[in-house]
């Protein structure tokens, strides 16, 4: 008797131990965005973005969609199947809860799954979390390019003051390692102030000049009199970035990049 109720009292603390070694960190509540690799209709394995505190934990994760998951188009509030995911499809995965520690790792707490039909280029520090869409990365020559970026205070305050010239973040297209648009900065001080859990939506603008004289001013009188962005055949760098220090004295330089390659044929 006393030999089987010890074999009782180790397994079980064998199988504490083992579940509290799957588990990673505390209870919350969080999200990140990831890329589809498999979806078998009870689950997603994701690959999480660049830039996301996930991908530290694992470059797999397996997250299961159950009865109560919310499954929808981001910025709708158009509902989806999991047959709507597609092998390829970008997602944002909110969940509550700890991360599984196994290979794929696992959410098994996800309460809302959002399709995002736009590429999503990140990059974050303690404060701020910098976020750009773009439709696709190839284009056809006239053909409209669409993009706009993000930019979210995650720091520990309520709230957090910048300082920056006009504007504060940038869309800077290069194209042979030059800036074809953009990089135009108002030469003012001025303080904004960025709180905590609000998403600032920053979509591209055409800034820059030209000189009349050149050969090539009618291009760029088309190009700057129209809203929408259009570009001639060729190699792009498209670059977000952040144009902003955290003091008056503009010595705490913040430089948060997106940066991402288009093609126009």
């Amino acid at each position: 008797m006393m030999k089987s109720t010890v074999i009782c009292i180790l397994g079980v603390l064998i199988a504490l131990s083992l579940f509290v070694g799957c588990e990673r960190g505390p209870v919350k509540e969080a999200s990140f965005i990831g890329v589809v690799l498999e979806n078998n209709q009870d689950y997603l394995l994701v690959e999480p973005a660049t830039g996301s505190e996930e991908l530290a934990s694992a470059d797999k994760i397996a997250v299961s969609i159950g009865e109560n998951t919310q499954l929808n188009l981001k910025g709708t509030t158009a509902a989806i199947t999991a047959e709507d995911i597609e092998v390829g499809d970008s997602v944002e995965i909110f969940y509550r809860g700890a991360i599984a520690e196994s290979y794929p790792a696992q959410i098994n707490s996800s309460h809302k799954i959002e399709l995002l039909k736009e590429l999503i280029f990140t990059a974050s520090d303690e404060n701020f979390l910098v976020k750009t869409y773009i439709g696709k990365l190839k284009f056809q020559e006239a053909e409209e390019i669409s993009l706009f970026s993000t930019i979210e205070y995650i720091g520990a305050k309520d709230s957090i003051d910048i300082w920056s010239g006009e504007p504060y973040f940038q869309h800077i297209i290069y194209k042979n390692g030059e800036i074809f648009c953009g990089g135009f900065t108002q030469d003012i001080l001025k303080k904004t102030e960025l709180k905590k859990g609000e998403i600032d939506t920053i979509p591209f603008s055409k800034n820059g000049g030209f000189d009349e004289d050149a050969p090539d001013a009618g291009f760029w009188r088309d190009f700057y009199s129209e809203k929408e962005l259009r570009l001639p055949p060729g190699e792009y760098v498209f670059s977000a970035i952040t144009d902003f220090t955290l003091d008056k004295e503009q010595k705490q330089e913040v430089v948060l990049k997106t940066e991402f390659p288009v093609e126009v044929k």
